[in-house]
Parts: structure tokens; C-alpha cells; sequence
């Protein structure tokens, strides 16, 4: 008996042995086959993916600017991806929309090209508008780099002509391609009218990301217009604030970057340098060279203004690499030409000059005439230190080449193009008498036959100086119904300015009895100093386009001042003007309901002065008078009524 139960209790041993190591191998088999699992998932983004709702969360956090495009490219690759082999065909058309924005942000504009080519034909795309827009906004953006412009102009026109037919948002979509458009071809009154139609849009739908972009773009209109540094600071700080509340790092750089830039311009280098520097950190956190090479060009500058020769020298040495190899012309040749501005503060001048020729030898890889300018602008000063007097010469034939077609670009005045043709003239007659003071050696060895040369050049000069002049006058002939029309123009409220209605009264009373009626908004300045300027500027446009749709043909108004409006009416029938007011009162709380800043429940109202017109008071002077009285009595009986005398 018991040799049988040693022989059991050996044999239950051996059984146990037997399932450790069984257990054993198991365990070493399943830790392998996780090892190895989670090895695969890391090289195949396909394994442990996220479900259909994951993927378009991600999609949705990155278009709604909850997730940054470039710290997050790794999901949102992977959501491109994956929609594609799950086969989730709208997922998938709105994933690849927003990796189109990703290769455009990473500078990858070859792969770019590419993937707009292969998408853009397919026939599902156009039945999603908001989708099909948001590839044509990278489409544009990316054409607007070519040198060819015309696809570039062909799209963008096509997109202006499609704007009455989309949404709310889809029209958002549209304007922010255009400002970026108008603005790479420096038509800065066409940007400055876009961001500020798409900001409107933008506050109405609480689109805060969009509302960022037209404050940068109406603050670097302002910018580069030099009309108003007040305005252009206030709305790069309204970039600034806007963006720091979404995740978008890139657009929030870039609004650091303008407002240090404009900040620069106005003298305040101290606050610029802070927003620089944040700038600068993103773009080196994300590696884009683009945004590096700016930042640090502005960077070398305020360095440079500064009289930090040396730290300057080393930022602009490091730049003109960064940006060459990056293949940022722009950059590239404005770090040059700084280097050179040091070496001349630092009295090097031998090497100043070798680098203002290498510039001059790429000069045309500059994307914009006024880059051009100012570059020959400085060539001209340091050829006329080195006394290289037909160097300078050419360059400042070159500064008059390209600042005309700065102006031509930018749609400016011409009267500013023919200041500074005047200005190089004067330049011009300097560099001729140094020629001359030059070469009177060698006239009193050859005084015949200079003395022929001599004639040759002054009647030479002398047929020029009648073809400009001529010239001039018949382009200053071309242009004056132009520049009457630009100086007449409120180009806020798109209507006459004081100037033009006072024009259109005087001209109107010398044939005609009119009417004459000034309009005052009421309680404007509590509108601005409640919502805003820039809300009180949608006020002052909304009442101008109100102004518009109510007025018949025969009738005319414009901006007297401020708040104050000049009306000039065909009509002296009391019941007549009275109704067109009450109409205009409608069509104006109308317009203002439309702007989703101003509380729904506020009455936007009007007090009116009206004189009519009869042979008693034939002066314009005496009607304004008159109706400026009469709208004193409007206002002092409470506002909000229309009184005819």
C-alpha cells in the first residue's frame, strides 16, 4: 500500500512538472506575440487605429483649430490615411482637404501640386462646396507662388464671381483665399476690402480663427499703405488676441510676427523684439524654415537699428544660409543686403560693395517690384559713396523702373509715381553734372570733338526730357477722372466722401431746385465706445449700404463727417422725403440686425434735418445751413425723428 501511493504521489509530481512548464511556454509565447504587436503597430499605422467617431474628432478638432496643423501632423496623416483604406469616402474628402493645408504649411509645395491634381478631379468633390473650397484656398495660395500669374489671376476671379452663390461660412472660405491672394500681389485696397467683408462674416458665424486671419490682414494692409499706424497696431494686437485663443500655433506666430513687424515701424523695437521672439520659438519648435528665416531677418534688423553691428552680422550670415538653402528668395536677398548695410556702418565698404553685386546679379529673384526699388534705392547711395558714378546712375534708372511698377501693382496714385519721377529727375541732373566734372580733363585734349558729343547729349537729353514731359501730361490727362473719383470716395462706407456729395450738390443746384437734408446716426459714439471701432465701422457701412438700396437714381448722399451724412434729393414734396426716410430707417435697422456683435434688441435710429429746396435759398451754403439747423431742433426733441422746413 504505500509502494502505491509513492507510486501515485510521484506519478501527480511528474503531472504538475509537467503543466508549469506548459504554463511556462505560454506565457513566453503571448509576452512575444505582444512584443512583437506592439512593435508592428509602431512601423503600420494601420494597426490599432482609431474607430470611424476617432478619426473625426481628429478631423474635426483640426479644422476647428483645436488641434495645431503642424505639432498634430502625425494624426491628422493618419486620419488621412486611414479614412482612405476604411474606405469612409466623405471622411476621407475632408482629411485630405486639411493635409492639402498641411503640405502647404510644411513647405512641401511639390507634393502639394500633386495631391491637388489627383483630388481636384474627383467628380464627389464638388457636391461638398465647404470641402471643394477649402482645396481651392490652398490651390490659390499655392499659385500665387508661381511665376506665371495668370492661373493664379484666373482662379481668383473665378472665386469672386462664385461669391453671391454660397454660405455663410462657404463666403469665409472664399474671402480668406482671396486676402491672402491680393495681398502676394501687393493689391492691398482689394485685401483691405476683403478682410474686412470676411471679418464681418467671420464675427456673425463666431468663427474666431477666421476673425484672426482679417485682423492680420487688415493690420498688414494698413501696414504696407502707410496710411494709419494707429489702425494698423490695433488690429494686429485684435490678431493677436483672437488667435492666443484657439490652438492654432502657426497663425498665432504669424500674427506675433506682424504685430513685431509693425510695431517695429512705429519705433517701439523694444515690444517688437518680445512678439519676434515668440514667434521665432514656434517656428524653430516646428522647424519651418519660412517662418525662421522672416523672424530672424526682422530679428537681425532691430539688432541692426540698435548698433549691435556684430550681433546683427552674425544673425544676418546665419540667415542668408537658412533662407538659400530654403530656397527663400526674398529672404535671402534682404539678409544680403543688410550684411551689406553693416559692413558699410562698419566701415568696410570694399565688402559692402561685393555683396550689393551679388545681390544686383539675382536681383529678379525678388517676387516684388517695391523689394526691387528700395534694393537699387541703396545701391545708388553706396555707388555714389564709392564714387561709381555710371553704377549709380544705372541703378537709380532701375529704382524709377520698378517703383512705377509698385504703383501699377498696388493700384496706387499715380501723383505719388510722378512725385518720385520728379525727385529722380533731380537725382539724374546730379549724376549728369559729376559726369561732366568728370570727363573735363579730357575736353580740353579733344575739345572739338567733345564739343559734338556734348551737343549729341544735350539734344538727346533734350528729346527725352520732351518725351517724358509729354508723356506725363498724357497719362496725368488719362488719370484725372481717376484721381477725381479716388479723392471723392469714402473708402469705409464704399460712398461720396464730404468733397464728392459737395461737388455732386453744386453741380446738381446750378440746374435744378433741390433739397438738401442732413442725417446724423444717434448715440454713435456710444456704439464705439461699447462694441468697438471696428463694430462702429460695420454700423457706418451698414447705414451706407442701406443708404444705397433705398435712394432712387435721381438722388445722391455721402459722408458729410463722423456720423453725419449729406442726402441731396430730386424731390420737394414733403410726403415724398418723409417716406424715403422711413423706408431708409427700415432698411437701416435691417442692415444692423445683420451684425451679430449688437445686441438683437437694440434700436438703431437716425435724426434728420431736411431743407427744401426753393428760389428763395438758390446757395447750397444757405440750404446746408438751414438743414443743419433743423436738425439741431431734431435732436434736441429726443432724437429718432425727420424734420422738414
Amino acid at each position: 500500500m504505500d509502494k502505491n501511493f509513492q507510486n501515485k504521489g510521484l506519478f501527480n509530481a511528474r503531472w504538475l512538472n509537467a503543466l508549469a512548464i506548459l504554463l511556462f511556454l505560454c506565457l513566453t509565447q503571448m509576452s512575444e506575440a505582444q512584443t512583437s504587436l506592439a512593435s508592428e503597430s509602431a512601423s503600420n499605422p494601420f494597426l490599432g487605429v482609431p474607430d470611424f467617431e476617432s478619426t473625426r474628432s481628429v478631423i474635426n478638432d483640426i479644422r476647428q483649430n483645436k488641434l495645431d496643423y503642424l505639432r498634430n501632423k502625425e494624426k491628422l496623416e493618419s486620419a488621412f490615411k486611414v479614412s482612405k483604406e476604411k474606405g469612409w469616402e466623405e471622411l476621407h474628402l475632408e482629411a485630405a482637404a486639411l493635409y492639402s493645408e498641411l503640405l502647404f504649411r510644411e513647405e512641401k509645395y511639390a507634393d502639394l501640386m500633386a495631391h491637388l491634381s489627383h483630388y481636384l478631379n474627383d467628380n464627389e468633390l464638388v457636391k461638398r462646396k465647404d470641402i471643394y473650397l477649402l482645396f481651392l484656398e490652398t490651390k490659390l495660395k499655392a499659385l500665387a507662388r508661381l511665376d506665371d500669374p495668370t492661373p493664379a489671376k484666373d482662379l481668383s476671379k473665378n472665386l469672386e464671381a462664385q461669391i453671391s452663390q454660397h454660405s455663410l461660412n462657404e463666403k469665409i472660405i472664399i474671402f480668406r483665399a482671396l486676402a491672402y491672394y491680393y495681398t502676394a500681389n501687393d493689391a492691398l485696397r482689394k485685401t483691405l476690402s476683403a478682410a474686412l467683408e470676411g471679418l464681418e462674416l467671420a464675427i456673425k458665424s463666431d468663427d474666431f480663427p477666421s476673425q484672426g486671419y482679417f485682423y492680420r490682414k487688415i493690420a498688414d494692409a494698413y501696414g504696407y499703405l502707410e496710411e494709419d499706424e494707429d489702425k494698423a497696431v490695433s488690429y494686429a494686437k485684435k490678431a493677436v488676441e483672437t488667435f492666443e485663443k484657439t490652438n492654432d500655433g502657426l497663425f498665432t506666430a504669424k500674427a506675433y510676427w506682424s504685430l513685431g513687424n509693425i510695431l517695429l515701424e512705429t519705433g517701439d523695437s523694444q515690444n517688437a523684439l518680445v512678439y519676434l521672439n515668440k514667434a521665432l520659438a514656434y517656428f524653430k519648435d516646428v522647424n519651418m524654415n519660412k517662418g525662421l528665416a522672416f523672424a530672424q531677418y526682422s530679428i537681425a534688423n532691430i539688432q541692426y537699428l540698435q548698433a549691435n553691428y556684430d550681433k546683427a552680422l552674425s544673425l544676418a550670415k546665419e540667415n542668408i544660409e537658412l533662407a538659400r538653402t530654403a530656397g527663400i528668395d526674398d529672404m535671402h536677398l534682404a539678409s544680403m543686403i543688410l550684411l551689406s548695410n553693416i559692413y558699410i556702418k562698419q566701415g568696410h565698404l570694399d565688402k559692402a560693395e561685393q555683396v550689393n553685386d551679388d545681390v544686383f546679379a539675382l536681383v529678379d529673384n525678388f517676387s516684388r517690384s517695391i523689394y526691387k526699388a528700395d534694393f537699387f534705392s541703396e545701391r545708388y547711395t553706396l555707388k555714389r559713396e564709392l564714387n561709381r558714378i555710371d553704377d549709380a546712375f544705372d541703378a537709380i534708372e532701375k529704382k524709377l523702373l520698378y517703383t512705377k511698377k509698385h504703383f501699377e501693382a498696388t493700384s496706387e496714385s499715380n501723383i505719388k509715381a510722378l512725385q518720385v519721377q520728379f525727385e529722380v529727375k533731380e537725382k539724374e541732373d546730379t549724376i549728369r553734372k559729376l559726369e561732366y566734372q568728370k570727363d573735363i580733363s579730357n575736353l580740353q585734349a579733344k575739345e572739338e570733338y567733345q564739343q559734338k558729343i556734348i551737343w549729341r547729349l544735350s539734344a538727346t537729353i533734350a528729346f527725352i526730357l520732351v518725351l517724358v514731359a509729354l508723356i506725363l501730361v498724357y497719362r496725368q490727362s488719362l488719370q484725372r477722372k481717376k484721381y477725381h473719383r479716388m479723392a471723392s470716395t469714402d473708402h469705409l462706407a464704399n460712398c461720396l466722401n464730404r468733397r464728392g456729395i459737395l461737388a455732386t450738390a453744386n453741380t446738381k443746384l446750378a440746374q435744378q431746385n433741390i433739397t438738401v437734408a442732413i442725417v446724423d446716426l444717434d448715440y454713435f459714439k456710444k456704439i464705439n465706445d461699447e462694441y468697438g471701432h471696428d463694430v462702429g465701422d460695420l454700423v457706418l457701412i451698414a447705414f451706407a449700404n442701406a443708404a444705397k438700396e433705398t435712394l432712387s437714381k435721381h438722388d445722391d448722399f455721402g459722408r458729410y463727417g463722423g456720423e453725419e451724412w449729406l442726402f441731396v434729393l430730386h424731390s420737394s414734396d414733403e410726403i415724398v422725403v418723409h417716406q424715403m426716410f422711413e423706408q431708409l430707417a427700415a432698411t437701416y435697422q435691417k442692415y444692423c440686425n445683420n451684425i451679430d456683435a449688437i445686441k438683437e434688441d437694440l434700436s438703431m435710429t437716425f435724426s434728420v434735418g431736411v431743407s427744401l429746396g426753393n428760389k428763395s435759398n438758390r446757395t447750397l451754403d444757405t440750404l446746408i445751413k438751414h438743414a443743419d439747423n433743423v436738425l439741431y431742433q431734431a435732436k434736441e426733441n429726443g432724437r429718432n425723428q425727420v424734420i422738414i422746413n
